[in-house]
């Protein structure tokens, strides 16, 4: 198991996701063009860049990742480059907008979300259709980074919180029926996805357990308001909102372990 690294784990989970939902869940072979020029699109240039400033020929998984992830998530159908600069945008955030050596957004989901913004592309999160294989494969990626209590701290949140709140907009527009929830709870594959691959993306979560958890928690309750009072934004914008919180976070535990030194 520790032969591969959890990029290279986290690329094959993604392929297969993709595979599946295209060929076992309808959505067609055509659905795997945008995955292609997603997938082209960011491996290309971080290849380019990284030769650039480093001279490496290392293959990069994070951008291959990151193509995976703008492909399988944007909705099929949309004009080509709109794949295209969603993974520029990516790569390029992920080199440029950094604190302390690590970029501060999901690359990913600050592709999709600015192609939002500004074409109003909309995310289906096709790539998240096959449940159980999310699970499994979620499963085998927090047990792989430890990484359970940002996780399970999230949707344990999600659904204590969403218990009080009255009807609100769920993820991909499907609401909790208390009469027949196992239905209601495999319908939220999205949600449930986000929580095992995009929320746990190692750069852009912050480091010591506490804060986890915290992180956690303060995506389950921006994410039940942004479906509550304004659902048409969904889960990049509150991810986005979210990664800003990570370098605040990280220096409250670097405070905290300091005065525990000094004491």
């Amino acid at each position: 198991i520790n032969k591969f690294t959890i990029y290279q784990y986290m690329s094959l989970f993604l392929v297969i996701l993709a595979l599946t939902s295209a060929f076992f869940y309808g959505f067609g072979v055509n659905a795997l063009i945008p995955v292609l020029i997603s997938v082209l699109t960011t491996t290309i240039l971080d290849f380019a860049i990284s030769y650039f400033k480093f001279k490496t020929f290392e293959f990069p998984y994070s951008a291959f990742i990151s193509g995976l992830f703008i492909g399988g998530l944007l909705t099929q159908n949309l004009q080509w480059y709109i794949y295209v600069l969603a993974g520029v945008i990516a790569i390029l955030s992920k080199h440029i907008i950094k604190v302390h050596g690590k970029h501060i957004f999901n690359p990913a989901n600050l592709g999709i979300l600015m192609v939002f913004l500004v074409f109003n592309a909309p995310n289906s999160w096709w790539v998240s259709s096959p449940f159980y294989l999310v699970v499994l494969f979620g499963l085998f990626i927090l047990w792989r980074q430890r990484r359970f209590d940002l996780a399970v701290s999230f949707l344990a949140a999600y659904y204590i919180l969403h218990a009080f709140i009255p009807q609100p907009a769920m993820v991909g527009h499907m609401r909790m029926m208390m009469g027949n929830f196992y239905q209601s709870f495999i319908s939220q594959s999205t949600l449930f996805f986000f929580a095992m691959f995009m929320l746990i993306e190692p750069k852009t979560h912050p480091a010591a357990g506490k804060q986890r958890i915290f992180y956690g928690i303060l995506a389950a309750v921006m994410l039940i308001g942004i479906e509550t009072y304004n659902p048409r934004f969904g889960v990049p914008f509150v991810l986005a909102v979210a990664n800003l919180f990570v370098p605040i976070l990280n220096k409250l535990n670097f405070g905290l372990k300091k005065k525990e030194a000094i004491q």
